[in-house]
């Protein structure tokens, strides 16, 4: 597996009707829960002390942001994603609807920006300019949490998501083509001039980008 895909997703070009996107908002809610999507934004958050303010960027239908506030009470959420049909779903959380590349906020304006599972519907320079964007906004730090590449992800995938709805089957395994390698995601770091970002790797075929503000 040597280079990412290049193929858009089908959520990346249509939007579903609305019951198809529900199942699509149930299925990432459950990877997120069970399959270590939380846990790792979660883990990077659990020794950081005092109130602050969250910008999950690509956020949909608030899932990790619900999830964030019930296992941090110091932590206020707010989910940003290009989608307005995604973000209806992420009712009783504040909403703002904006581009990752391009954010509507001021600098240094929240304490830490997250993104789970939208580097891979980037391309490398389109995750460049929202890591950079990233920098600009947070405070305090980053977390950035993703599909990594790999073949054992990939087969575990297809099996998982092969009687999913139709969005699912087709996205699923494509995200993982489109996902990175840790040293992938290390150069995006380096290249970004965020050399204080470091890779981890976590439980479900992901990894994390993230780090505190050395400044």
């Amino acid at each position: 597996m040597k280079g990412r895909s290049s193929r858009l997703e089908r959520l990346d070009v249509e939007t579903p009707p609305r019951e198809e996107l529900a199942r699509v908002v149930r299925y990432l809610a459950f990877v997120s829960r069970w399959l270590g999507g939380t846990r790792a934004v979660a883990r990077r958050l659990a020794g950081v002390r005092g109130p602050i303010t969250v910008l999950d960027v690509g956020g949909g239908g608030g899932d990790v942001s619900r999830s964030l506030a019930r296992k941090h009470p110091n932590v206020t959420a707010v989910v940003l994603d290009q989608s307005e049909a995604m973000l209806s779903f992420a009712e009783g959380l504040r909403r703002v609807r904006g581009d990752g590349r391009r954010l509507p906020f001021r600098d240094r304006s929240v304490d830490y920006v997250t993104a789970t599972h939208l580097f891979h519907h980037l391309t490398d320079e389109e995750a460049l300019s929202a890591l950079r964007e990233f920098d600009r906004v947070a405070r305090r730090g980053i977390i950035v949490n993703d599909l990594l590449r790999r073949r054992r992800a990939l087969i575990w995938i297809r099996l998982f998501t092969l009687f999913a709805n139709p969005y699912v089957k087709a996205d699923g395994p494509l995200s993982v083509l489109r996902g990175f390698t840790p040293a992938e995601a290390r150069d995006l770091a380096a290249r970004s001039g965020l050399d204080w970002l470091k890779v981890r790797v976590h439980f479900g075929h992901r990894f994390t980008l993230s780090g505190e503000r050395p400044d």
